[in-house]
Parts: C-alpha cells; sequence; structure tokens
C-alpha cells in the first residue's frame, strides 16, 4: 500500500511539472562542451529535438527514444555506476558550482532514484525518464535537459 501512495504522489506531482528556461549555471559554455554528447546521443536514440524542447517546456513526450536519450547522457557522462544505476556522487559533481542548492539537489537525486528504479521495472530508458520527470518536480530551478 505504501507503494501505491508514492507512486500516487508522484504521478500526481508530475502533472506540475514546469521546466521553463535553462538555469543560469547551464552557460553557453556548458552548452558547447556538452554538443558533443548530445549529438551523440541523438544520433544514437533517433530522438526529436522538439520532444527534447517539449521536455524544457514542461512536456513530458512519452517516446523510447527520448526516454532512451535520457539514459545515454547517463551514459556518456560518466554518471552510471557498476549497477547500470545513476551515481549520487557522479550527480552531485555536476552541482558542485550552486552550493546553495546542494541540500535540495541531494534530496531530490536520493528520492528520485528510488522512485525511477521502482517505476522502471529493470528497464535502464524508462528508469532514466521517471528520473528526470521526478527531479525536474522536486527542483525545477535546477532541472535541465542537454
Amino acid at each position: 500500500m505504501k507503494k501505491f501512495i508514492i507512486i500516487f504522489c508522484f504521478i500526481v506531482k508530475i502533472t506540475f511539472v514546469s521546466c521553463g528556461t535553462r538555469p543560469s549555471f547551464v552557460s553557453d559554455e556548458i552548452i558547447a562542451i556538452a554538443a558533443s554528447v548530445v549529438n551523440a546521443c541523438q544520433t544514437q536514440t533517433g530522438v526529436a529535438t522538439a520532444d527534447i524542447e517539449a521536455v524544457r517546456n514542461g512536456e513530458w513526450p512519452e517516446t523510447r527514444s527520448l526516454k532512451c536519450y535520457m539514459y545515454c547522457l547517463w551514459e556518456q557522462f560518466g554518471l552510471i555506476d557498476n549497477h547500470g544505476e545513476l551515481s549520487l556522487n557522479g550527480m552531485l559533481t555536476f552541482f558542485q558550482r550552486i552550493p546553495a542548492y546542494r541540500d535540495e539537489v541531494q534530496k531530490a537525486i536520493k528520492d528520485c532514484k528510488k522512485i525511477g528504479k521502482y517505476l522502471a521495472n529493470g528497464d535502464n530508458c524508462q528508469y532514466a525518464y521517471a528520473f528526470n520527470m521526478c527531479y525536474a518536480n522536486f527542483s525545477p530551478k535546477t532541472y535541465y535537459l542537454f
């Protein structure tokens, strides 16, 4: 019953996610550095640019290519541990530049990692998608999909 309540709350919260503009700490320089990874993952997964932009605008297309794109980014950025799961330490290093949000980010990552794994049923792409939706909801001011 507890798992049902957690999932229900997660789904209700997801409906209110709005991402808006890119966070200020995601500079043009960071975008340029990430460009090769973004291009590689777009090519590998076949995700439409429109799907990525939709997420940035608070919409969450349920396409397989978008879900796998999210997992591909984790892999390419070295954020996957030996078990195929998102590395908490890897994610936190991304946020070293914004210590004001460190506690918020750490809590969002821990909570969303659990929710994402529970909803994924062993599907890495679904895991990444569920995590991203959850994270965007819990910390919209620090969420950005490259």
